[in-house]
């Protein structure tokens, strides 16, 4: 495993040695617990060579937790009709209500929380670290410098904001001097207006360089993450134009290709490939101990769960919860296609020799009760596992182990723009018109070309190149092409679309629970 990427190891020790204080107020910095608190008045903002720590603060949270929590996943996941979710009947069996939509039975629940605070707390840490990054500008910091480093938090701050448009509709803009008594949501449409309108600010300001080509900070936000950012929400919001010119964009800079072996892209050799936009930078540092990213229960929690396997060294097979397993419905897909490559990377069944040599075994009884109980309901899950997030053990560091690994989480990647491009186009100019975009996806996974290529064929290949993947974007699609009623069982159009607001926050918050206000200003910081 490559543990030697400059920025990982800038993100990671900055992230135990510089971290801001948010919970009261952003004008203090955190420095090793060891040496506690320092004082603001200590802080030498006329030092250039301290201006990345608050950047490198929103880096690692939204590494760590905000962007890459397991709980996270699993709601998107089970939102989509190629998941179910899995572990065993007594493993948050409330979670099963998320995959009938019953929203109502699990408004208290932890997790619907998380989703909320974890997507908010990035955008109230991206707010603290532009505050900051002020207080150097004003202090004579470089000027081009200051204003990569706010464009890149801003970045960062736009993510947040698009997710939440994502989940819940109507979002209230984060504002630290905001009573919560005051705290109001604002229209859905007036929230994806100011995201644009910060993602086309920051262009500018960002690198222009391909992450991976980037140096000394490796896979940092570039301005070619905005584009990515700009075309998943103008789709969502069939503003296709701006999908065409965002993603048009990127292939226009002629900087990005597909990665040539589609198993080998999610291993990690795959890492910061030529096809990468953006990924979360996880490691261990090549070290059986010590420092490593907090990459927590991401991987283990949906790993693979069994019973009798082997790692390639003949030691026990390091297991997964099993929490998310695949639909009968999303195998018989790519067994229609006659898929290879992205059925053998996306799909392993039980009792099965991985190419590198870790041998899986069979699915345990607790887990297989929850599958029988699915299948005598009629639900239709497979008795297989989803292979995506599999890392093979012989790569790992030596001594650590563990479902996943510290491999990077791929979040936006050229295949995606590719059938994003093919997508608008088809929507402006009619069906064919995207057949060249569409058709470099198909041939790296060894497809045929598509002729007259249709929205359908977009969704069906997105499904198949993109299903468990960060983004959980099958739901998405099928939302905002309208396809979501009668494919995904138990979704009512007008009513699911979006998460409940956390019963938590509405009593913190009794505004949110009030129709939107337009015309409520963002704060700049």
């Amino acid at each position: 495993m490559n543990s030697s990427n400059i920025f990982k190891y800038m993100a990671v020790m900055f992230a135990f040695t510089f971290t801001l204080l948010f919970i009261n107020s952003c004008d203090d910095f955190l420095n090793n617990p060891i040496e506690g608190q320092v004082p603001v008045n200590e802080i030498d903002y006329t030092d250039d060579s301290r201006m990345y720590e608050p950047v490198s603060s929103v880096y690692a949270r939204a590494r760590d937790n905000n962007l890459g929590h397991w709980s996270n996943q699993a709601m998107l996941f089970f939102r989509s009709d190629f998941i179910f979710k899995g572990g065993h009947a007594g493993d948050q069996p409330i979670m099963e209500d998320i995959q009938d939509f019953q929203y109502e039975t699990m408004r208290n629940a932890w997790f619907v929380n998380n989703l909320w605070t974890s997507h908010f707390g990035l955008i109230r840490d991206a707010n603290a670290a532009l505050a900051e990054l002020e207080k150097f500008g004003e202090n004579g910091a470089n000027p081009a410098l200051n204003d990569q480093y706010k464009a890149e938090v801003r970045w960062f701050r736009a993510l947040g904001y698009w997710r939440m448009l994502r989940f819940y509709g109507d979002v209230p803009f984060y504002n630290k001097d905001t009573l919560a008594a005051q705290l109001r949501l604002s229209p859905r449409d007036e929230v994806y207006e100011y995201v644009v309108s910060e993602l086309n600010d920051i262009l500018d300001d960002l690198s222009a360089e391909h992450p991976s080509h980037m140096s000394p900070r490796t896979g940092s936000v570039t301005k070619w993450a905005a584009y990515t950012l700009l075309a998943k929400i103008a789709g969502d919001f069939q503003d296709y134009q701006l999908m065409l010119d965002a993603s048009q964009a990127i292939i226009d800079s002629g900087l990005f290709s597909l990665h040539p072996d589609y198993y080998e892209l999610f291993r990690y050799e795959g890492e910061l490939s030529d096809e990468s936009i953006f990924e979360l930078q996880q490691t261990d540092f090549g070290e059986s101990s010590g420092n490593a990213t907090n990459i927590d229960q991401f991987y283990v929690a949906h790993g693979i769960k069994q019973t009798g396997g082997t790692k390639f060294d003949g030691s026990g097979f390091t297991s997964g919860w099993g929490f998310s397993m695949p639909a009968q419905k999303f195998i018989d897909l790519m067994e229609e296609r006659d898929e290879g490559i992205r059925y053998e990377t996306s799909i392993i069944h039980q009792n099965t020799r991985t190419m590198e040599g870790d041998s899986i075994g069979s699915i345990p009884a607790d887990l297989q009760g929850l599958l029988d109980r699915y299948n005598d309901e009629g639900r239709g899950v497979a008795e297989a596992y989803f292979f995506k997030t599999y890392a093979p053990y012989r790569d790992q560091t030596p001594g650590r182990h563990r479902y996943g690994g510290w491999n990077n989480i791929r979040m936006f990647r050229y295949a995606d723009i590719l059938l994003l491009n093919a997508e608008a186009r088809i929507h402006l100019n009619g069906p064919g018109s995207g057949d060249a975009q569409i058709n470099q996806v198909r041939d790296r996974a060894g497809m045929p070309p598509l002729s007259g290529a249709t929205i359908d064929d977009i969704i069906d290949e997105r499904a198949v190149e993109l299903e468990f993947e960060w983004g959980a974007d099958r739901f998405f699609d099928l939302v905002r092409l309208g396809r979501a009623e009668g494919t995904i069982p138990n979704f009512r159009e007008g009513e699911h679309e979006f998460f409940p607001i956390p019963v938590v926050q509405i009593d913190l918050q009794p505004g949110l629970a009030e129709p939107p206000v337009p015309g409520i200003e963002p704060p700049e910081f």
